[in-house]
């Protein structure tokens, strides 16, 4: 009898089998939790087409109950992430309005030289550990600089951020303390920003009203965790990733490092091989007839990204690694509504950190031993993963 259970790690090192498995027997694949406080089972759609049509018709499949699947969303600060129009749509018009493409622009030189100054610290080692010495760090930096907030703390928030994503329980005892903490946070931060705003994207949405009103302090601080949490968690991912399925595939490291110019379809290549975000949740408000299965209304649906990424429906040959793969549209940064509103930002980090890391390090190798993975769905989390290179 086939299972699959995304929290169990034994399916976290290679999921795609499975994924594969359920796309051709069991499109709409049910997984039953017994004794669970909220969520006594949920549904998982693995094809392309239905993942698709999940993402794009928000109408039959909500946000407002949560997009983490087996989460009580009761427990988890507000944000538009969790949100239908036109509440959500209100308030992405207002990060879309402040997230504009000279700011993003301007992000470029800062990560470039942490990039740098991170490669220098293990450049004559031989070897480093991707995730906890790189991954980990780059996209911290950049939240704090879109943030205005100091870099002095920044290893604080990157452990906020780990602590509230680790492990199957999203509403844990330590994802609890870290909201907590962050609550009191942001709280202090938007009193300090409303007395002092400056140019950054915390003052700029502090003194944006919609529909002639402000926005509540509480609205403000889901800004902040999910600008917080959005930032880091799912960019780290990708770029440990994107070193490992680079260092697997020298002949297309080669390729990038020849022509630069082939780094916006290699990125996408990248999100749809490696999928950082492997499924999101949705739950269904009427009930839905799909491959002879009803999903009853209220249920909650597990999105799979990873699965529609490798769908031999919609990508010939999905398993291979092609940089000069025909652009289609991925889902590695969603659909619909909720389609990822940072993407101009993490293709930027994505570009810059790779492209530092191949002019810094030329050839290098995966230990595959090494690797930890602590997560599969939202993303596929990387503890460690260690690579070596030659140092002359």
């Amino acid at each position: 009898m086939f299972e699959f259970d995304p929290f169990d790690p034994a399916y976290y090192q290679d999921p795609w089998p499975y994924y594969e498995v359920m796309r051709n027997e069991h499109p709409v694949y049910r997984r039953d939790i017994p004794n669970h406080r909220v969520w006594p089972h949920y549904w998982m759609l693995s094809r392309a087409a239905d993942v698709d049509e999940a993402l794009t018709d928000w109408r039959t499949y909500s946000s407002a109950e949560g997009t983490l699947v087996d989460t009580d969303i009761t427990l988890i600060p507000p944000n538009m992430f969790n949100m239908d129009p036109p509440r959500h749509d209100e308030l992405r018009g207002i990060l879309a309005r402040v997230l504009t493409p000279t700011r993003i622009a301007g992000l470029e030189p800062t990560v470039r030289a942490y990039a740098r100054s991170l490669i220098a610290e293990f450049r004559d080692r031989g070897t480093f550990d991707v995730s906890t010495e790189y991954a980990q760090l780059v996209p911290t930096v950049t939240m704090c600089t879109l943030m205005d907030l100091p870099l002095t703390e920044r290893k604080r928030f990157l452990k906020w951020n780990l602590d509230t994503m680790a492990g199957a329980d999203f509403t844990s005892a330590m994802a609890l303390s870290a909201y907590g903490e962050m609550g009191v946070y942001w709280t202090g931060l938007v009193a300090e920003r409303r007395a002092a705003p400056g140019t950054d994207l915390i003052s700029q949405i502090i003194h944006t009203e919609v529909n002639g009103e402000p926005l509540s302090d509480e609205e403000i601080g889901g800004f902040c965790s999910l600008l917080h949490d959005a930032a880091q968690n799912t960019t780290m991912n990708m770029l440990t990733h994107g070193v490992l399925t680079l260092g697997r595939h020298p002949d297309q490291r080669a390729k990038l490092a020849a022509d630069r110019t082939k780094w916006p379809r290699a990125i996408d290549e990248l999100m749809r091989y490696v999928s950082p975000v492997q499924g999101l949740a949705r739950t269904t408000t009427r009930d839905v007839e799909l491959h002879g299965v009803t999903i009853p209304k209220g249920d909650q649906v597990l999105v799979l990204y990873g699965s529609a990424n490798h769908d031999e429906r919609a990508f010939p040959d999905p398993e291979v690694f092609d940089i000069d793969r025909a652009p289609k549209a991925h889902y590695g940064f969603g659909h619909g509504i909720h389609h990822c509103l940072g993407n101009a930002v993490a293709k930027l980090e994505i570009r810059c950190a790779l492209d530092e890391i191949i002019d810094g390090l030329g050839h290098w190798e995966v230990d595959e031993s090494s690797i930890k993975l602590n997560q599969l769905v939202p993303t596929r989390g990387v503890a460690h993963a260690r690579v070596e290179f030659a140092t002359s």
